[in-house]
């Protein structure tokens, strides 16, 4: 029987689909595409102009978008809401904490991650920034430091922002929907959350999520269809690449359409799995001894330059390294950052705002810090001594060559090629399931806790990513709907700061006696660091 039972009231297991948002949406991803795919030429000419502008004009816009969104996420981690429960003070966790960690970790970066982490410090080596000599000592150091820095806790905020709103949203004020627009309800209303302002924001998330996972099949495609090509031995064709999306699009359409908990969940704890066997392998048969001697040199390096990095806009040099780099990084974080939002909320039932803020931000940079060390600084140290010429290959042949080619140089390389495989089909297969499910998540009517967005809905988003990128690696690359996210990016930074200041009202409203000095102390189970635990709104204190 397809229902269940709640307060005595009886609901859907899945949640009908929201045809005002659901139509709009997917038909202005489909007009786009279409229109990209049409006239290739010349929108790619006009998207890469407004992106120039946005990034030299507005760049300041996400630089302080960055600082305050990183002190936002901290401040509420660390200060009086800290110990705010989703789901209110008595509700527990809905997975364990290495299956929580798993899933936002493996669906927050995909196999973008591996490819960017392998050969991101080739282009800060050859165009280093602060007017640093190319591929000189210096340059080096700051080559195999910036990517942690890209990857590193600012990025993970922008993650974990929206989070809370939407969060604190869904299962303590139990407003229908996992959506930005419900979370920006606090500020703009309840009646223009539910309207047209509110269908906007909805869509340009949308919009938003479907190029940033254009960006991960983008990166991760051509790198998995030559692993593929040098396993079974056969040239890198577009055949191939079609191939890999094919069976990424059939492994994530399963994954999506068994749910939350047994698809995306058992996912991503396999993804764990073959990511520490890979990741072991790369440690004990690199180069072990300089890869942890330069990721030491690299954490204190982004200790001391954290503020400059942090800032950096060369408006005076105009060497363009800030906007290419962060700047595009920060973009990217913030086209992502709604839906990891959504899903980071979704799975975080039962868990304190410290425990989300903190553990995503350090666990999601630690984790991100330790691809650079491993795959990052193997291929640096094959460079410099001359074991394999990665900067020449990424030039001559591709970039994707030279991550496997360096690969290959390690013991058990008969082992590291399927594995890599299969850490690649799993990886990407998490971060799109996962967003199929978000994208359905804001197109269902009233999605209330407990219930699923509708099998069909999640089937459809699934299809409609894998398809999404077979039609524009065919008409020529991804990159227009990329940077087209990118774009959208500008008011979705807005509209992230306005879903903060709705939780930071709806707390006021909901705790007008949150005085320190007044509260109990109560000790929790599972959040050890915790001062204080707070009870549902309007309920007393009660010592423990």
């Amino acid at each position: 029987m397809n229902e269940i039972k709640k307060n005595g009231e009886v609901l859907n297991k899945e949640a009908p689909i929201d045809k005002k948002i659901f139509w709009p949406a997917s038909l202005v991803v489909t007009a786009v595409i279409m229109f990209m795919i049409t006239f290739e030429e010349s929108s790619q000419g006009v998207i890469k102009n407004i992106f120039n502008f946005v990034t030299n004009q507005f760049g300041f816009v996400y630089i302080w978008a960055g600082v305050i969104f990183f002190a936002s996420v901290i401040w509420i981690s660390l200060g009086k809401f800290g110990s705010v429960r989703l789901g209110g003070a008595e509700a527990s966790p809905e997975f364990s904490r290495i299956s929580w960690i798993a899933m936002f970790f493996c669906s927050g970066i995909g196999t973008s991650l591996i490819y960017w982490s392998s050969i991101e410090w080739t282009y800060y080596y050859t165009s280093p920034p602060f007017g640093l000599e190319a591929k000189s000592q210096a340059a080096a150091q700051y080559a195999a430091m910036y990517g942690m820095f890209h990857w590193g806790p600012l990025a993970w905020a922008f993650y974990s922002l929206t989070a809370f709103p939407i969060g604190y949203a869904y299962y303590n004020r139990k407003k229908g929907g996992l959506r930005l627009s419900t979370a920006c309800a606090g500020v703009i209303g309840e009646k223009n959350s539910k309207g047209t302002i509110g269908k906007i924001i909805d869509i340009l998330l949308v919009f938003g999520l479907v190029g940033g996972t254009g960006t991960t099949l983008a990166s991760g495609t051509p790198m998995l269809a030559e692993a593929l090509s040098q396993l079974i031995g056969v040239a890198h064709t577009p055949v191939i690449d079609i191939t890999v999306v094919v069976v990424w699009t059939c492994i994530f359409v399963t994954s999506v359409t068994l749910g939350l908990k047994k698809g995306i969940k058992v996912l991503s704890d396999i993804n764990l799995i073959t990511l520490i066997i890979l990741c072991s392998i790369v440690f004990i048969g690199g180069p072990t001894y300089f890869m942890l001697n330069l990721f030491t040199d690299s954490v204190g390096l982004m200790l001391s330059e954290f503020t400059r990095m942090t800032f950096y806009t060369d408006a005076i040099g105009q060497s363009m390294f800030p906007q290419w780099w962060t700047i595009f990084y920060w973009a990217w974080w913030v086209a992502y950052g709604p839906y990891m939002g959504i899903f980071i909320a979704r799975i975080s039932k039962g868990r304190t705002f410290r425990d989300i803020g903190l553990t995503v931000t350090i666990a999601g940079s630690a984790g991100c810090m330790l691809f650079f060390m491993l795959f990052g600084n193997n291929t640096m140290y094959a460079e410099l001594n001359g074991l394999y010429p990665v900067i020449d290959t990424i030039k001559d042949e591709s970039a994707s060559v030279a991550i496997l080619g360096v690969l290959m140089q390690l013991p058990l390389e008969w082992l590291i090629l399927p594995l890599f495989i299969l850490v690649g089909f799993v990886y990407s297969g998490t971060t799109v399931d996962s967003s199929a499910y978000v994208l359905a998540s804001i197109t269902s009517k009233e999605l209330k806790e407990g219930q699923e967005p509708s099998r069909s809905n999640r089937l459809f988003w699934a299809i409609a990513l894998g398809g999404t990128g077979l039609i524009l690696m065919n008409a020529g690359g991804l990159a227009p709907i990329k940077t087209a996210s990118l774009i959208v990016g500008v008011p979705l930074v807005f509209i992230m700061g306005v879903s903060f200041l709705s939780l930071l009202k709806w707390l006021k409203e909901d705790y007008p006696e949150y005085q320190v000095d007044d509260l109990k102390v109560k000790a929790t189970e599972d959040d050890e660091s915790a001062l204080i635990a707070i009870e549902e709104p309007g309920m007393t204190f009660k010592e423990s």
